[in-house]
């Protein structure tokens, strides 16, 4: 085996070295403003000297409302060193609101997305940069990027919470319906356990045609046994199924359930899901003799087969004598 050929100390790219602002000539007429810890600080921070003199100027920045493309540079600076920084990234909404007013061809919000599409991929489950991004889009009034960069935010973890929470903004905002099942069904394939899936599946639905509908409600209830049929213990569309009738709708007008739940319960005994619903529909149809097939069931659930949650079955049992 030969070694592959490699660029030498010299020749390889050098990291850009920070300049302090304190010795940037575009920033000689600034005073930075130190953080106050008081004069007996308990636990004073070890903040780096880069991430100290930063912080300092942004604070003057902020102080005297320096709405300027030099403000711009420096919130920037500030985000790389801490994209939580709620603060920052207020400030950098006013200043590039300001910019945009004077200079919309160089200071513009497409280029802000471009630079968020970035930051998004560095540090994807952070509230503060997913909110600045609702607002940019808000700005552009055009959501065309946001199915395919949430699908691929999803790709790469598919229950990241605040992907799945701007993909439904974009798409109850933008009425962007049109594709969202099919997407819905695709993550489900790859993985049936993906809670998060399920619950767009409820969610789209609901904000659609509605579970009104004896088709909608008969669709959605084989749908959820197909995938109890692959994995029994598989608690997400079981939680699913059982969604479909808080609303007040009755587990007698779909009398498939019980007949499906109790051909289950012969065929999956260890499955505590099953007999848990078989609960809800016995204690629901409320003749004596369904409270006591509960009740027994109650019993069951506490002593064999969900002995983690016995006293809430114990309540359950009490409850329906």
């Amino acid at each position: 085996l030969t070694r592959a050929p490699s660029m030498s100390d010299d020749e390889a790219p050098k990291k850009k070295e920070w300049v302090p602002f304190s010795k940037r000539p575009e920033w000689s007429d600034v005073v930075p403003t130190p953080q106050d810890d008081g004069p007996n600080p308990v636990c004073p921070i070890a903040y780096s000297d880069q991430f100290r003199e930063t912080m300092d100027y942004f604070r003057t920045i902020l102080k005297t409302n320096e709405l300027s493309p030099r403000a711009l540079d420096l919130v920037t600076e500030a985000i790389k060193l801490n994209s939580a920084n709620y603060t920052a990234w207020y400030f950098r909404r006013k200043v590039l609101a300001a910019l945009f007013e004077k200079d919309p061809a160089t200071y513009n919000y497409r280029k802000e997305l471009g630079y968020v599409d970035g930051m998004c991929r560095g540090s994807p489950k952070n509230y503060q940069l997913w909110y600045h991004r609702r607002l940019v889009v808000e700005q552009l009034n055009d959501p065309s990027e946001e199915i395919p960069f949430t699908a691929e935010m999803l790709e790469e973890d598919a229950k990241n919470y605040h992907a799945w929470a701007h993909r439904q903004w974009v798409v109850e905002t933008y009425k962007l319906w049109d594709g969202e099942l099919p997407f819905v069904d695709h993550l489900l394939r790859e993985d049936m356990r993906n809670n998060s899936a399920w619950n767009q599946r409820f969610f789209v639905i609901s904000k659609t045609t509605g579970y009104a509908s004896k088709e909608v409600m008969a669709r959605e209830i084989e749908c959820a046994f197909s995938y109890i049929r692959k994995a029994p213990n598989n608690e997400s569309p079981w939680a699913y199924l059982r969604g479909l009738f808080v609303s007040g709708v009755k587990f007698s007008e779909y009398p498939q359930v019980k007949d499906t739940c109790l051909e289950f319960s012969g065929k999956y005994v260890a499955c505590p899901h099953v007999v848990s619903l078989l609960v809800d529909i016995y204690e629901q149809e409320g003749t004596p003799e369904s409270k006591e097939n509960a009740a027994a069931l109650c019993v069951k659930l506490a002593t064999t087969m969900d002995v983690i949650r016995q006293k809430y079955w114990r309540y359950r049992e009490k409850n329906l004598h």
